[in-house]
């Protein structure tokens, strides 16, 4: 399994003491077609560099590593069954997850 650990990857939109996190374009067209995404639970604390989730594209697993320190306050469940939208809609339906920051 690759870990994703560049910046790069994601996008983050900050909200007063929160931040709403996504897949940036960089890192759908470096992994190609996303299949299956592991995201963290509601209730969740996360630790910036610490594990995340994971991903599953045709030939690859990758392990995700958070850009952020927080509480994970909501998940977009619709990507469960619709990864499509991290393409056709990565920063407004395809976000991933949004976190209370520490």
């Amino acid at each position: 399994m690759d870990v994703i650990t560049t910046e790069d990857v994601f996008w983050i939109r900050r909200e007063g003491n929160e931040a709403v996190i996504g897949l940036s374009e960089h890192g759908l067209e470096k992994w190609g077609m996303i299949l299956y995404i592991e995201l963290p639970e509601k209730g969740a604390e996360l630790t910036n560099g610490g594990f995340l989730g994971s991903l599953e594209t045709a030939t690859h697993e990758y392990e995700l590593l958070s850009p952020v320190s927080g509480k994970v306050i909501g998940v977009n469940m619709l990507l469960e069954r619709a990864t499509m939208l991290l393409y056709e809609s990565p920063y407004e339906k395809g976000w991933l997850f949004r976190v209370a920051l520490n």
